[in-house]
């Protein structure tokens, strides 16, 4: 059954506000916009979208507050993909976007197509886990057990509190224990394609997800110059 997806933009720019909005409607997506992330907020108390558009440069809060905002709450919102729009042409606030959880990023002016195209991709990649071909519902190593449709990850009894793209990472090298995940693999999985400093936006991730582990931490190991494997420990002697 066709289930028409909804689409939050939150920028200031009402041009654009009213062209991206136009464009999306063409295609049959449910269309909803704010000109400040706190009405965004707002909104999202009252339902989730599909996907998130959001300006890098907003009055007030800004797009990465709001970013960081959403990825810490405990609502289906955090789980919800972002793409950053920015007029910032430098790797800064591109990367740091990454780092706190965007899931992609254009830069202003940018053409519908290649807009139309990026939405697509990450409502696609955003289907639910239990729909994917070739997904196991749970996925377990040693105390660790991942419950990929809930997007739940426990140790023991302990509840970790991870963030989307640690989750996603997480499973890939579990998943796939053993074998050497490159950070460009990992990347190009998870965010859908390569960009700019793409050891910096894994090697944080990985640095917040040992942090996680606790003990088990261990389990990921570093691969010099190439990325990073799971490897099995017991971490029930002592």
């Amino acid at each position: 059954m066709y289930v028409k997806r909804t689409i939050l933009v939150i920028d200031d720019e009402i041009s654009l506000l009213k062209s991206v909005r136009e464009r999306l409607e063409m295609e049959n997506f449910n269309v909803i916009t704010c000109t400040t992330a706190e009405q965004a907020v707002e909104m999202l108390s009252r339902f989730t979208p599909d996907l998130m558009v959001v300006d890098l440069r907003l009055p007030g809060m800004s797009g990465l507050d709001f970013c960081r905002n959403v990825r810490s709450t405990e609502t289906p919102s955090r789980l919800v993909p972002i793409i950053f729009l920015t007029t910032d042409r430098s790797e800064t606030q591109k990367v740091l976007g990454l780092e706190l959880g965007g899931d992609d990023y254009m830069t202003k002016p940018f053409s519908s197509a290649e807009f139309l195209a990026r939405v697509k991709a990450l409502i696609r990649r955003s289907i639910p886990a239990e729909s994917r071909d070739g997904i196991e519902e749970t996925i377990v190593s040693g105390n660790l057990e991942i419950n990929y449709p809930e997007h739940k990850v426990k140790i023991s009894n302990r509840i970790l509190d991870l963030s989307p793209k640690e989750f996603e990472i997480l499973c890939l090298l579990v998943k796939k224990r053993g074998r050497v995940m490159t950070r460009q693999f990992l990347m190009e999985r998870i965010w859908g394609r390569p960009y700019i400093n793409t050891s910096r936006v894994i090697d944080t991730h990985i640095k917040n997800l040992r942090k996680n582990l606790c003990e088990m931490q261990s389990c990921i190991v570093t691969v010099e110059r190439l990325g990073y494997k799971w490897e099995e420990h017991d971490t029930s002697a002592g």
